[in-house]
């Protein structure tokens, strides 16, 4: 979720080009007058209308939750923050007991209402749903290996998560029983614990997350003195063209925003980023100039396409 903000190009030394020293007007006199037509973005109306269903789904789960809390039922067992509800009729009270205390003092609630909460604005991706119920699943894993220890076996722990006919729970709750995570759970108990040593298999990740930081600004060498500047096709005047033709008037504020960006070796712009502002709508529609221009012929240096960046100040 963070990694599309990291600004990690001050890492590498990027070749830089003043591509004007004067400012380009992209809006003219004849648009200043012209009332801005507001269009209906579907897809963002799309968007927040999931979120307001999925934020009121969650506070019904939330209200599930309380109300089982305050009514239980015969053969409840299951956890919610610091509060158990657990039936005293039920067999192996110690077992399930032990079970919920790991839920609780691990502070398994506080992740799922974290993950209920990031489901709520990412609806639409559907690896939320997969992490949530791997998430669950480590949940019940945990537990379940401290739980067993107050059983003779592991066998007999199965046995009794097999054999135990309770009440599922609510949603959000850390329940004892789970048909649909049964299986694996069961699973789980026969395989031996992993080495320590094999947690080291995930420094490599560390690595992975520096290239996926880094690998819009990669493979530039630290002279800055470029063989042959980046050029947009057909040159200046084409550029200035461009933006003129495609400029909408979003805002009564008139000045000047500068924009620095990037264009790659295949000629496409990235790390497009307002380095002066005028206001909220004329730096977005900057931005969205910039980025939707065509591609671009990329700079050469020593006879092979390099990335480097441009500043530009465009005027409303």
């Amino acid at each position: 979720m963070l990694m599309p903000f990291l600004d990690l190009h001050w890492l590498i030394l990027l070749p830089k080009i003043e591509l004007v020293t004067n400012t380009l007007a992209v809006v003219g006199v004849e648009k200043l007058g012209n009332n801005t037509e507001k269009e209906l973005n579907w897809v963002t109306l799309a968007y927040w209308i999931g979120v307001v269903l999925g934020a009121t789904r969650l506070f019904i789960k939330i209200a599930g939750v309380k109300k089982q809390i305050t009514l239980p039922k015969d053969g409840d067992a299951f956890s919610f923050w610091r509060t158990k509800v657990i039936d005293l009729k039920l067999s192996s009270l110690s077992v399930i007991n032990a079970h919920e205390n790991i839920h609780v003092k691990q502070l398994h609630t506080f992740d799922l209402l974290l993950v209920e909460i990031v489901g709520v604005f990412f609806w639409f991706n559907p690896i939320i749903y997969a992490y949530r119920r791997s998430m669950k699943l480590i949940h019940e894993y945990l537990a379940d290996d401290y739980a067993c220890n107050f059983t003779a076996s592991k066998k007999q722990y199965a046995m009794l998560l097999f054999l135990q006919n309770l009440n599922a729970g609510p949603v959000l709750a850390n329940t004892f029983y789970n048909a649909s995570l049964l299986e694996p759970r069961i699973k789980m108990l026969q395989r031996k614990k992993s080495s320590r040593l094999r947690l080291w298999k995930y420094v490599l990740c560390l690595p992975l997350i520096a290239i996926l930081c880094s690998f819009n600004t990669s493979g530039i060498g630290n002279n800055n003195k470029v063989d042959q500047v980046a050029s947009f096709p057909g040159g200046f005047e084409a550029f200035s063209k461009y933006l003129v033709s495609n400029a909408k008037k979003v805002s009564n504020k008139n000045g000047k925003v500068i924009v620095s960006f990037v264009v790659q070796t295949n000629g496409e712009i990235s790390n497009e980023k307002v380095e002066k502002s005028l206001d909220q709508a004329s730096d977005k529609e900057a931005l969205r100039l910039i980025k939707a221009s065509q591609k671009w012929k990329p700079a050469l240096q020593n006879g092979e396409k390099v990335n480097s960046a441009y500043q530009i100040a465009i005027n409303f």
